[in-house]
């Protein structure tokens, strides 16, 4: 059998180490040949490398897990992507299948269906998260919006938090430790990448997919 070549993305060391340790424990003839902390990079190497299989967390500090997954569908067809998040309202789910990605889980699953769920789409057959996840899924009609989670980065949604909670600009800068001039512009940034214009709407959007 033809070694299975493996890329992680993950802000977090540690959970990179984890993964790292649970793939090389299970399978030996499965190589982690990357493993890095933000979305640009996993683009970059995946386009360098080649590997079969992306495992991505929804959550990285500069794009999505969701745009690293669009892209790369794009760039490397062959690759098959895992993507792990924390979030499991059903509508994130929802837009993660319709989004074309192989599998998806609940990140703190992963130790114990992560392999499963690579032997599953390396097989191809699709794999979306728990029993327990699908459940819920399928009780719940598929939304027609994109939920903020996907279009914002992590900064930008403590952005977006901080504004549904009423904060200005100078206590955004204040709290996130940035400058008066770096707030506007995320505050400019959530407005349109939310597709809004006023405070009133991203509080209605935070509401809705749980940002507060």
């Amino acid at each position: 059998m033809s070694p299975i070549d493996i890329l992680i993305a993950d802000d977090h060391e540690l959970v990179r180490r984890g993964l790292i340790s649970l793939v090389r424990d299970t399978h030996p003839d499965w190589q982690v040949v990357a493993d890095v902390a933000t979305g640009t990079e996993a683009i970059d190497r995946a386009v360098e490398l080649r590997p079969n299989v992306a495992i991505l967390d929804l959550s990285l500090p500069d794009i999505t897990g969701l745009q690293v997954a669009e892209r790369l569908m794009q760039s490397v067809p062959h690759i098959k992507i895992v993507v792990l998040t924390m979030h499991s309202a059903a509508p994130i789910f929802h837009q993660l299948k319709r989004s074309g990605v192989n599998a998806y889980l609940i990140k703190n699953e992963a130790p114990t269906i992560l392999v499963t769920a690579i032997e599953r789409v390396l097989a191809g057959e699709p794999f979306f998260a728990s029993r327990g996840a699908m459940r819920s899924i399928d009780e719940v009609e598929a939304p027609d919006f994109v939920p903020a989670q996907f279009l914002l980065t992590p900064r930008e949604l403590e952005v977006m938090r901080l504004l549904a909670l009423g904060k200005s600009n100078k206590e955004l800068a204040s709290e996130l430790s940035m400058s008066v001039r770096t707030a506007e512009t995320h505050h400019a940034n959530v407005l349109a990448k939310l597709r809004v214009d006023s405070l009133g709407e991203v509080v209605r959007i935070a509401i809705r997919d749980s940002v507060i």
